[in-house]
């Protein structure tokens, strides 16, 4: 596989090799597909901890501070 990349994201490909904690190019993007992959497939607690207070709580009107709850609680 030939992956291009402009010139931007190989210079950052380039620095994370030099930083040692990447072998190679192959390395790098392993890593990131693996992240994507977590990202796109896996769970967030914060997005779980958010829907499920959604569903247990009823309903209720939508303002910033119900945002900042739930952010409140995501994080904790």
């Amino acid at each position: 596989m030939t992956i291009a990349l402009p010139p931007a994201l190989h210079q950052l490909v380039e620095r994370l090799i030099r930083t040692g904690r990447y072998a190679d190019e192959g390395d790098v993007v392993r890593e990131a597909l693996r992240m994507l992959e977590h990202q796109e497939f896996d769970e967030s607690p914060a997005l779980e901890a958010a829907l499920l207070e959604g569903v247990r709580s009823g309903h209720q009107v939508y303002d910033h501070s119900t945002l900042d709850r739930v952010r409140q609680n995501a994080s904790a």
